[in-house]
């Protein structure tokens, strides 16, 4: 895809480098803008380095993650078109970038959205396509960034068949309206209930090999609960069956490492903010001869510790990983529910790899997540709050690693 059009190159404190007219070329990881003459031989631009981009009276302005900022215009009648080519590409390559595409590909339909934060306030909205996968739905605007919806976050659904809506409300918050849904409103529905029903489905099978004691009665409540893989808290494990929290504990503290380390931080636990998770899907990553069918991990919050606790219990990056919570006033045990709902999406998003939450940049520069480093809210609030981590590898220093970790989570003291 070319256009013509003419382009300016700035640095950091808006002082034009260049300004050219000439053409761009767009591919699936990026664009060459070339100005005009065979000698040119112009810049590649990768999406992956495009740090934000809007766009205003026919006029493209993105800046760099090296603080360059390029404007692109004089495109004439071909600008919308150049539009749709540019974000088409664009989110194309974020579907995958961004760890979107989750499951088989299902279908997709065409309509709007309008997305609300969880304060009620508009967010983005307009025409996109709705591809429906195994375990996610993706929204492609025409002329905005691609954004998913993992199944496993999803609290409800409600279908308005007067109005042909489809509304879904998020355990972030958020709410996405589907409208102007026309004819394929029904089948739209009928694929999302399909879809929903069978992630529970495959979790109760999943669990009928490992929790044989219990009818499907029990299976179906603890499947609607844990999805295919999002935390249970003790409290509804019991009361699903008082029986389930043994079992499901018996799963997850497998070896004698995670026993020990789940007595030592329910010493210093709220035990009403103890959850519980087995995921059908394997770690993405597991030492040789010790494969696991399925993944297991707990969590844990410390609010007088200002600590959360995630431990994977199985694949190879198995350990406790503790996080402090980040916040300007308010008390630490408001602030548990949401700092435990960031960890459960970036273990399952990145397949319980765990090196984009501690690793430095600079060591992941070339691999798959360093994309995934700007763009994921989630995952770039876990960096921040990220204070270390216990593995079978360190236990020997282990009550100096914890006095560190605690002194780096305490909340700074407040003078009066």
């Amino acid at each position: 895809m070319i256009y013509n059009l003419k382009y300016k190159k700035l640095d950091q404190f808006q002082k034009v480098l260049l300004e050219k007219e000439g053409e761009i070329v767009i591919s699936k990881d990026g664009f060459q803008l070339k100005g005009k003459g065979a000698g040119d031989i112009g810049e590649m631009i990768r999406f992956a380095d495009i740090k934000e981009w809007r766009t205003r009276d026919e006029i493209v302005a993105f800046t760099t993650v090296s603080k360059e900022k390029f404007v692109l215009s004089n495109m004439g009648n071909l600008f919308n078109d150049f539009l749709r080519d540019f974000v088409k590409s664009r989110n194309e390559f974020l579907l995958k970038a961004l760890f979107m595409v989750d499951g088989e590909f299902i279908t997709e339909y065409e309509g709007d959205f309008e997305i609300f934060s969880k304060y009620e306030k508009s967010l983005s909205k307009g025409h996109a396509w709705f591809r429906l996968f195994e375990n996610s739905i993706v929204i492609v605007p025409d002329i905005r960034d691609a954004f998913s919806v993992s199944l496993n976050f999803l609290k409800r659904v409600d279908i308005d068949d007067e109005f042909y809506e489809i509304h879904l409300f998020l355990d972030q918050g958020f709410i996405i309206h589907f409208k102007k849904l026309g004819s394929i409103f029904e089948e739209f529905t009928e694929k999302l209930q399909m879809l929903q029903q069978q992630m529970y489905q495959h979790t109760v099978d999943a669990f009928k090999t490992i929790l044989l004691e219990f009818d499907s009665s029990v299976l179906i409540k603890f499947a609607y609960e844990m999805k295919r893989g999002k935390g249970v808290s003790v409290k509804k494990l019991k009361k699903i069956d008082e029986k389930l929290l043994d079992s499901v504990k018996d799963i997850v503290l497998h070896d004698d490492l995670s026993k020990r380390h789940f007595e030592y931080f329910s010493k210093m636990a709220d035990l009403d903010e103890v959850y519980f998770g087995i995921s059908p899907e394997p770690p993405k990553h597991q030492p040789k001869g010790q494969e696991h069918p399925y993944s297991t991990w707990y969590f844990m919050g410390m609010p007088d510790k200002n600590l959360v606790v995630a431990e994977i219990t199985t694949g190879g990056y198995k350990g406790a990983y503790l996080f402090k919570i980040i916040m300007e006033k308010g008390n630490p045990q408001e602030k548990i529910g949401e700092k435990l709902l960031e960890i459960n999406q970036a273990l399952l998003k990145l397949k319980f790899v765990t090196t984009p939450f501690y690793k430095d940049k600079r060591e992941l520069r070339r691999s798959i997540y360093r994309f995934a480093l700007r763009k994921l809210p989630y995952l770039r609030l876990l960096r921040r709050s990220y204070v270390g981590r216990l593995t079978p590898f360190n236990e020997v220093d282990w009550d100096k690693r914890m006095n560190d970790i605690m002194e780096k989570a305490k909340l700074p003291e407040v003078i009066t």
